[in-house]
């Protein structure tokens, strides 16, 4: 049987099973239509729907979880404030803390029928609940509010919370990589990251920063962006395929294209396109802004997150940036890059209340003043008009806008649950970082992953 649970521990795989004897596995009738198929372009601010009746009103409380720092809590909490000020008789209780062991908590939660009401997910973990038991509310079967939405993007991807013509989650916001570029050393060093380039390029450009400027760089990263940026896209462009089948969690991958990858690799550290490796430690993670280069302005670019770009260039404010491409190798069997969301937000079926659930995400998706509150809390806003919202607030970054219409313009694909688990991105930078140490060579580090990719299919 192929490994199910990558992304769990042993509690919440027990709790897989357990979830085999709940009431909630039942087949879902089959999905209905949106209720609004009108246009995004053609709307207007969605309003949510106010025919509730009398006997609707009785008293109900929910439950509300999430993950977020303290803006993202203060202004959600905010939003149900407002939201129980509109609706008195609906308690609306704000469950939210760190990242740390919350899907864990979670699959413990759905399996055993006492997940909150409404639940914040990670699109990339939401594919193993989805796997292991029904849980989910299929939204295309409540009154929920799409008219904002652009449906073909909504029912494109499980990562927008799309699973075979059912809805069960909302994207909270539009999320992806960024090329973040520091126009002054670029401009100086007469490097153009606004038209399109290879991989190849990056290797050429960073001898070019190197021989303009001793104590430039070209490229500022670590080894877990070395991991997420450059060996998860360079693997989907020389393959057109995910590590492991999304479906069937077969191993894709294979010795030779993970030998080139790790190849490709060592010649940014060989060529100095990036710095040595023992100099990225203190900084590994999203925490790329506390790097003395990149304050002093000596990197030309990031290739980062939309939702963290912002926090990249308040580290250097003299600085101008703008988003570039991204690289694309020649013959690519896929152009790798994909726009996806940073949160999807779900209803449990196990729900007493699921009327009163929709009723806050019409007002906390579509309310003007909802939005206008949330602003860029959860990344660049999902929908054209709460971007406008948000826009005329002052409080959206032009350059994050262009790096979301730039990212679009690629046609990608989405990770699978099991190369995206932390197992498997552990097992990719722990490669990386012996490759880039010379304790392996890249044939050997290809050989080792296989072998440890091999026992996560089993």
């Amino acid at each position: 049987m192929k490994k199910e649970t990558v992304i769990f521990l042993a509690a919440v795989l027990a709790a897989g099973v357990l979830s085999g004897c709940s009431s909630q596995n039942t087949t879902p009738s089959d999905a209905a239509k949106p209720k609004s198929e009108k246009p995004a372009q053609e709307t207007e601010a969605a309003e949510v729907p106010e025919e509730v009746t009398e006997e609707e009103k009785e008293p109900v409380t929910i439950r509300f979880s999430w993950w977020g720092g303290d803006s993202r809590n203060q202004a959600t909490v905010e939003v149900i404030e407002q939201f129980e000020k509109e609706y008195p008789w609906i308690t609306v209780e704000a469950e939210y803390g760190g990242n740390d062991g919350y899907h864990d908590k979670l699959a413990t939660e759905l399996a055993s029928g006492t997940a909150p009401d409404i639940m914040q997910i990670d699109p990339e973990t939401m594919p193993q609940y989805v796997k292991t038991g029904n849980y989910f509310v299929d939204f295309n079967e409540t009154d929920f509010d799409f008219s904002a939405y652009d449906m073909a993007s909504l029912t494109g991807s499980t990562i927008t919370g799309y699973y075979d013509g059912r809805q069960y989650g909302i994207p909270t916001g539009v999320a992806g990589p960024c090329m973040l570029v520091n126009k002054n050393l670029a401009d100086a060093a007469g490097i153009d990251l606004t038209k399109p380039f290879t991989w190849d390029d990056l290797i050429e450009w960073g001898k070019k920063v190197r021989e303009y400027d001793s104590e430039a760089w070209l490229l500022s990263t670590n080894v877990s962006y070395l991991n997420n940026m450059v060996f998860n896209y360079y693997m989907k462009q020389l393959t057109g395929s995910t590590l492991f089948d999304a479906e069937t969690g077969e191993l894709l991958a294979d010795e030779e294209n993970l030998t080139k990858a790790f190849s490709y690799i060592k010649s940014l550290f060989d060529n100095e396109v990036v710095e040595p490796v023992a100099a990225m430690v203190q900084y590994d993670g999203d925490n790329l802004q506390s790097e003395p280069g990149w304050i002093e302005g000596k990197y030309v670019c990031n290739i980062t997150y939309i939702s963290t770009a912002e926090v990249l260039m308040a580290a250097n404010e003299s600085v101008e940036y703008y988003a570039g491409e991204f690289p694309v190798m020649e013959n690519a069997k896929n152009q790798g890059w994909i726009v996806g969301c940073p949160q999807i937000l779900a209803v449990s079926k196990a729900s007493e209340n699921i009327n009163a659930c929709i009723l806050f995400l019409n007002y906390f998706y579509n309310n003007d003043t909802a939005l206008s509150t949330l602003s860029t809390q959860r990344s660049i806003p999902a929908t054209a008009h709460a971007r406008e919202v948000v826009e005329k607030d002052g409080n959206l970054n032009p350059l994050l806008v262009n790096a979301v219409d730039i990212l679009t313009a690629y046609t990608g694909i989405a990770n699978d649950p099991i190369g995206s688990s932390a197992e498997a991105k552990q097992i990719i930078s722990d490669a990386i970082t012996e490759v880039a140490y010379g304790m392996s060579t890249p044939e050997e580090a290809a050989g080792q992953v296989i072998l440890q990719y091999q026992e996560l299919a089993e």
